[in-house]
């Protein structure tokens, strides 16, 4: 059953009905924009639902796109007959059986439906009640989307499964007014919130001083963060910002996740401090981890500031093993990050061989039959588990390992107009060798305010200084032009694609052709040379 209804009650009843229905939910997204077009056109055509529930003035669009792809029925939810409530019988279901399919947000591949079992389900929702200490008193703010594993499991079916009270905004409320999500927090004395770390960065932009005075977060005591990289400076800068509204500095609580693993893998412990540690930078590309114990001198040690995604939950614990060998890895080594135990999910939807490839048989010395390789690289220190990467993201430069996420972040230190949510660093073939590319979405009003030379100059000295990269290709864009998953997360190897032929034409090696990104690009820097500024609304290609 796919559900293709906005967020809201509807959405949360809906998926229950799927549940006790006996049939297999699918939570998606009514569509929109060609890009959620496109999307739901995948999952359709994957998973080949045999009914889908939508309501309103979308049931007619969603009939026709539907119609192209195969033939659902389309079920009305404003039309739906409740007088069928009486016929209803109960349906057998085991641990074993599908509850849903969560489909993955693709940011480095086809999104695939992950099949989450009955007793996926069961367990991850105990394992998250034990970690945020969740209770019948608690109570829940969120603004996430239910059609996502964060808003659906850790939000709506955690309140479902431990009985507690919820307070549900729409998503675009919050990302139109981050202060609204506060407000509610703060008026609702929400205990349990949270969401991926650019939520936080946008409270910290967005909400001014003197809106503080309202706000009273001493209820606040958990504030998750996942789903994407978790950065030292937000936590500090949220902790120390939010703290004059009651904000506890033992509230920020720093998780890591997956849809193939239900939901959290590890998690940091409540009511403590998030433990954050510097790393050096040159062993770290090695993949080594060696703790820097000594005063704090960034740039002249090239040390790299690490935020621990906690422990791993009960009856899951993630391991460290060699990508190539699968060997498992000691502590302190940087290798795949792998997880077991009950959260698991049974596999992807009706695809066997990316199943087998993933879902890998384990050595009985795990005690669990069999594991999954997340393909995001780290390592363990002390029970605690630290993520470096993305293993398809990283970025080989002479034979030096270079993760995206530390480039991105000496990037958003540059400038205040860089927006933190909107940073790629990939690499483009450039002929015998990889050349690192920097695409940097900016805010239009500060367009003007640009001395470009000047932000490329020091642009480079940092990335030099923190990465020893000489000469990357740096481009300014607009907000909103880098492509997302429907989560939000950028995609670096659709940015790869997009830009890697866009660059060739525009430094001559490749004919020029009209192309999108004409009307998206500020400005670019290549080998030290501004190729293109639209801030004087001219083009220049020096020899």
């Amino acid at each position: 059953m796919l559900i293709l209804l906005k967020p809201g009650l509807d959405y949360v009843i809906a998926f229950m009905g799927c549940l006790y229905a006996g049939l297999v939910a699918v939570p998606a997204y009514p569509p929109g924009a060609t890009k959620t077009l496109d999307r739901l056109d995948g999952i359709v055509d994957d998973c080949q639902p045999t009914a889908a529930l939508a309501s309103g003035e979308d049931v007619a669009t969603i009939q026709a796109r539907l119609g192209q792809v195969a033939q659902p029925l389309v079920l009305d939810m404003a039309t739906l007959d409740l007088a069928l409530a009486s016929q209803w019988r109960s349906v057998p279901v085991t641990r074993d059986d599908i509850a849903f399919l969560q489909y993955t947000s693709g940011s480095t591949g086809t999104p695939k439906g992950v099949a989450v079992t009955h007793g996926n389900l069961i367990h991850n929702s105990r394992s998250i009640s034990r970690g945020f200490l969740t209770h019948k008193d608690s109570h829940l703010v969120s603004w996430l989307p239910p059609y996502h594993d964060m808003g659906l499991i850790g939000g709506i079916l955690q309140s479902l499964f431990v009985g507690f009270g919820s307070t549900l905004l729409a998503p675009i409320h919050f990302l139109q007014r981050p202060l609204r999500w506060l407000q509610a927090i703060s008026t609702y004395r929400g205990t349990v919130s949270g969401g991926p770390n650019f939520a936080y960065e946008l409270c910290l932009r967005k909400i001014k001083d003197e809106e503080l005075a309202g706000l009273d977060l001493s209820c606040w005591e958990v504030a998750f963060n996942g789903a994407e990289h978790v950065r030292a400076q937000t936590i500090a800068a949220f902790q120390a910002r939010f703290a004059r509204a009651g904000f506890a500095s033992t509230s920020a609580f720093p998780c890591y996740g997956l849809a193939e693993g239900t939901l959290m893998v590890s998690a940091g412990g409540s009511k403590r401090e998030p433990v954050i540690r510097q790393f050096h930078a040159g062993l770290l590309e090695d993949n080594v981890a060696r703790l820097h114990d000594g005063p704090n001198h960034e740039t002249e040690l090239r040390l790299r500031t690490l935020v621990s995604s906690g422990r791993g939950i009960p009856g899951q614990g993630p391991f460290i093993c060699d990508p190539h060998t699968e060997q498992p890895l000691e502590d302190g080594r940087v290798g795949e990050i792998c997880i077991l135990g009950d959260s698991v999910a049974s596999g992807y939807w009706q695809r066997p061989d990316s199943t087998a490839a993933a879902f890998r048989p384990a050595p009985p010395t795990l005690g669990w039959p069999r594991y999954f390789r997340t393909g995001d690289l780290g390592f363990l220190l002390d029970g605690e588990l630290f993520v470096t990467g993305r293993l398809k993201d990283l970025i080989i430069i002479n034979g030096v390992n270079h993760h995206p996420g530390d480039i991105e972040n000496t990037v958003l230190r540059t400038h205040d107009s860089f927006r933190p949510d909107g940073t790629a660093a990939f690499s483009i073939d450039a002929g015998d060798s990889e050349q690192v590319v920097i695409a940097q979405e900016i805010e239009r009003r500060a367009l003007r305010s640009f001395d470009l030379p000047q932000l490329f100059g020091e642009l480079q000295t940092r990335l030099w200084q923190q990465h020893q990269l000489a000469r990357p290709v740096l481009l300014l864009v607009f907000g909103g032009s880098l492509p997302r998953t429907s989560s939000g997360k950028i995609k670096r190897q659709e940015c790869r694609k997009q830009f890697e032929p866009w660059l060739a034409a525009l430094d001559g090696t490749a004919p020029v052709e009209a192309h999108p990104l004409d009307k998206s690009v500020v400005a670019v820097q290549s080998n030290g040379r501004i190729l293109r500024d639209i801030t004087l609304d001219t083009q220049v290609v020096q020899a």
